[in-house]
């Protein structure tokens, strides 16, 4: 069924414009500032912002390991504007990726929201052939823990560059070092100085758990423009919120207020105080070429978002 959003404000990561949407089942087939002379069925947003659906990273989701339980995570999420979930499996040697990304599958086998699945590894165990494992396998961001200083320093870093050509997956460090005396801060520009150097795309710190990830985020595992926009050809995966309560809350920004209307995959997820839970309607997303809008300028450049290490 076609219908349009019609003259709605539109959030894109901060940036507000009025436009118009005409939807298709789990598709955005157009969008303009008007539709006049279109007789589709029509929706008054006139008391709405609308934004893209959020994605967010949830690590502890495949430890769940009961129906229950995983019904109620999906109801968090969803209360919280998730539509797509980013998520990972542990891998500690490279002949490990194939058996545990399987079994991460299907953990995640009754997800109502669509998920896309990295690894996680110790940064000590990042090699050149687990880095090609994971290009052969599509993993488009690579979550590494560091628990020693000298981690940094024992990967064999240009051979893990030439590896990840032409795939380019994402590394990120997850730091697990006690901060003292500025130790933490000195380590974090020693890992943008390093991945920088050899052009590795990186980002000093993992977002945080259940917060909407931003579009330069996005772009560098490839997930944007289907997902994460509100653009021609996107999946019409989109969230309603109360210009009322966007202007009663302490920041005013979209990051803080939970959306009343969440819609993604073509169905209402969520609507007011309702959380529709559908187990098994999520799917896998497979990222065959990240980065691929990224400027060509900045085509095999990291692209770190700025950090204030003080």
């Amino acid at each position: 069924m076609r219908y349009i959003i019609e003259n709605t404000l539109t959030n894109r990561y901060g940036e507000e414009k009025i436009n118009s949407y005409l939807i298709e089942g789990s598709k955005i087939i157009y969008t303009s500032n008007r539709f006049s002379k279109h007789n589709h069925m029509r929706l008054d947003t006139s008391n709405y912002v609308i934004a893209p659906g959020h994605i967010m990273i949830d690590f502890s989701v495949v430890a769940i390991n009961d129906f229950h339980s995983i019904k109620e995570r999906m109801r968090h999420l969803q209360g919280l504007g998730c539509t797509t979930l980013i998520t990972a499996c542990e891998v500690h040697h490279e002949n490990e990726v194939k058996s545990n990304l399987k079994r991460v599958k299907h953990a995640l086998i009754n997800s109502s929201i669509d998920y896309m699945i990295g690894i996680r590894t110790p940064l000590k165990k990042l090699t050149p052939s687990l880095a090609r494992k994971c290009c052969k396998h599509k993993v488009p961001v690579i979550f590494t823990e560091i628990t020693e200083p000298e981690d940094i320093d024992v990967v064999p870093w240009q051979w893990v560059r030439n590896e990840l050509f032409p795939y380019h997956p994402m590394i990120l460090p997850i730091w697990n070092v006690p901060n003292s005396s500025g130790r933490l801060r000195r380590l974090k520009s020693k890992w943008e100085e390093i991945l920088t150097e050899n052009k590795i795309t990186t980002l000093v710190d993992v977002p945080d758990e259940h917060t909407p990830l931003q579009k330069e985020f996005l772009l560098n595992i490839g997930l944007y423009p289907i997902k994460g926009s509100l653009h021609i050809g996107a999946d019409a995966d989109y969230l309603l919120f109360s210009q009322k309560a966007l202007e009663e809350a302490e920041k005013g920004t979209i990051d803080e207020v939970r959306p009343e209307i969440v819609y993604a995959s073509g169905t209402v997820k969520k609507a007011g105080r309702h959380i529709f839970i559908k187990p098994g309607s999520g799917k896998e997303l497979t990222v065959n070429v990240p980065r691929k809008l990224v400027p060509i300028s900045n085509a095999f450049q990291p692209s770190p978002i700025p950090i204030d290490y003080y």
